[in-house]
């Protein structure tokens, strides 16, 4: 996976995007496909602990919540608000 890409760590608060790709060579980013964070699912980053780990995210109207190194399996396509 490309450092400069576009995933799930790189999203600010309040940002929502597309998930367009996963990168399942982990045995728990497969876990977390079976909660629903696969491709095409719209996700909205929600809060942050304080050092920035783990994140929160709202998927499907819950919150789900998950650490940094497992976020960026996850690349996204930004939706631009308003467009």
């Amino acid at each position: 996976m490309k450092i400069d890409s576009y995933t799930l760590a790189t999203l600010k608060r309040g940002e929502k995007g597309i998930i367009k790709s996963v990168d399942a060579s982990d045995p728990q980013v497969q876990r977390l496909m079976v909660l629903g964070l696969v491709e095409g699912a719209e996700i909205e980053f929600a809060s942050a602990a304080i050092g920035g780990d783990p994140i929160e995210f709202r998927l499907f109207g819950s919150g789900i919540s998950l650490r940094q190194e497992h976020a960026r399996h996850f690349q996204v396509s930004p939706i631009v608000a308003g467009g």
